[in-house]
């Protein structure tokens, strides 16, 4: 009775049988005398001449049938080099020449600052008509274009007003205040 997972399979797993521990284990069972003085003279692990030790290690079957098992290497010599460093370095650039425009008394058409862009965006979700926010986005010499572009992907933080919890933390008065954040959609760019 039970789950058929529970059961023991009928055929067991049969591993790989050995007449002799692996090399790799640092067990002799020729003479342990000779084991326990190998541990005081440390073997180099690494040799100039094939000796006999690595003669030994070469003959290990088990590895021999995985490396045979995994086959030639396959070498796609059209493959082009990753250097993730350069891309820090484009972006390190980037940062750069933004700060440099956003510096500059005559800053490039359609690059503002992060503030001036919400700012932007919390006119457009006002009462503002489309032509005073027009007249905004050239006064900081942006294309209203990219203004809607933008608002169907981004807006800044809006607040709904039936979601204001205000506790009470303590005795002297400090308050907690949570609100939950909407998205609301420009109205001016909408006609």
């Amino acid at each position: 009775m039970g789950n058929v997972a529970s059961k023991a399979p009928k055929t067991a797993r049969k591993l790989p049988k050995r007449t002799e521990p692996p090399t790799w284990t640092g067990y002799n069972s020729t003479n342990p005398q000779q084991q326990s003085s190998d541990a005081v003279h440390k073997r180099p692990l690494a040799g100039e001449k094939k000796d006999e030790a690595i003669e030994v290690d070469s003959r290990d079957p088990h590895f021999m049938s995985n490396l045979s098992r995994l086959g030639v290497v396959k070498v796609d010599h059209h493959m082009k080099a990753v250097r993730p460093h350069q891309r820090s370095r484009d972006m390190i650039e980037s940062r750069k020449q933004s700060e440099q425009e956003a510096a500059s008394m005559h800053p490039s058409r359609n690059h503002v600052q992060a503030s001036t862009l919400s700012y932007l965006l919390d006119k457009s979700k006002s009462n503002a008509s489309r032509r005073e926010l027009t007249e905004l986005a050239d006064k900081y010499g942006v294309d209203i274009e990219k203004i809607e572009s933008l608002s169907r992907y981004i807006t800044s933080p809006s607040i709904n007003s039936n979601s204001v919890v205000r506790k009470v933390r303590n005795q002297d008065g400090e308050e907690e205040l949570s609100v939950m954040a909407i998205w609301v959609e420009s109205r001016a760019l909408k006609t």
